[in-house]
């Protein structure tokens, strides 16, 4: 007998095994971000051709409906959240880009979405707005989710109004993906939208950092290396096309409040992240 069945752990374990019961000791541990993704992906799967899967409904989507087709779910992160969360900014900021400037938290327009699909075009759809902003004391951060595709003039428009004051734009991408993808849909809406101004994509200072240390770049793996914040129980963002389409075509909505729920994760990674240039 070996040494790892010798001991009374080592054996419970080949003795579920055998039996086919589940393991005790959690299948994750020791992956990287991209195969826990692709693990949480592979069960959630299994979950739905057993017949339990995303399909579940919940008793309502959160937020308000602030025009036909548009909802807007809006939370203020008060001081114990946001220390909690490690989501502190001071409130005039200096980051290695700016060469000794300094800009007031104020100023900066955290923003993310989810898309119909991972690539861009005319005939993506953006669903989700995510923006996160320091007002009033307070981070506030609002979602603006499109229920119906009649709503998305009003996002778009919602977006317009969110640019009104010509903030600093953070985003993780956003220059390649989220921004021309917003753009695209307020030329097909006829929406003149304020000229690119400043925008801090984070991507790339973390790529010229660190991607010859890392396995990728990805917004997950930033957040956990430079901040020792791992994502627990957070649906994957490429499920977010699947989640929409289950919305439109039968109404449930537990993987579109799942997605909601990864938005909101995503946004606060941006002020963890930041946090650590301004560092």
């Amino acid at each position: 007998m070996n040494a790892a069945a010798s001991q009374p752990g080592g054996l419970r374990e080949r003795l579920r095994a055998l039996r086919g019961a589940p393991s005790t000791t959690p299948v994750t541990e020791g992956l990287d971000a991209e195969w826990r993704d692709r693990l949480v992906r592979l069960r959630q799967l299994t979950r739905e051709r057993a017949g339990q899967g995303g399909l579940r409904p919940v008793a309502s989507l959160p937020g308000r409906e602030v025009a036909p087709g548009l909802l807007l779910d809006e939370r203020r992160l008060g001081s114990l959240h946001a220390r909690l969360a490690g989501i502190e900014l001071p409130a005039e900021l200096s980051v290695p880009w700016l060469d000794e400037r300094t800009v007031p938290r104020e100023r900066l327009l955290f923003f993310d979405t989810e898309t119909s699909g991972l690539c861009g075009g005319v005939g993506l759809k953006v669903f989700l707005l995510g923006v996160l902003r320091y007002e009033d004391d307070a981070f506030v951060m609002r979602q603006y989710l499109m229920r119906t595709p009649g709503g998305e003039g009003a996002l778009v428009r919602a977006w317009q109004r969110e640019l009104a004051d010509e903030p600093v734009l953070v985003s993780y991408n956003g220059k390649r993906f989220d921004w021309p993808a917003l753009s695209t849909l307020a030329t097909l809406h006829g929406v003149a939208l304020p000229a690119a101004g400043e925008h801090w994509d984070l991507l790339y200072p973390v790529r010229r950092a660190y991607r010859k240390e890392w396995p990728n770049c990805r917004l997950v793996t930033a957040e956990e290396r430079l901040t020792g914040r791992p994502r627990k129980a957070d649906l994957p963002g490429s499920e977010a096309p699947r989640a929409w389409r289950e919305y439109l075509a039968h109404g449930h909505t537990g993987l579109l409040s799942e997605v909601m729920r990864h938005n909101r994760y995503d946004l606060e990674a941006l002020l963890r992240i930041l946090g650590h240039f301004a560092r």
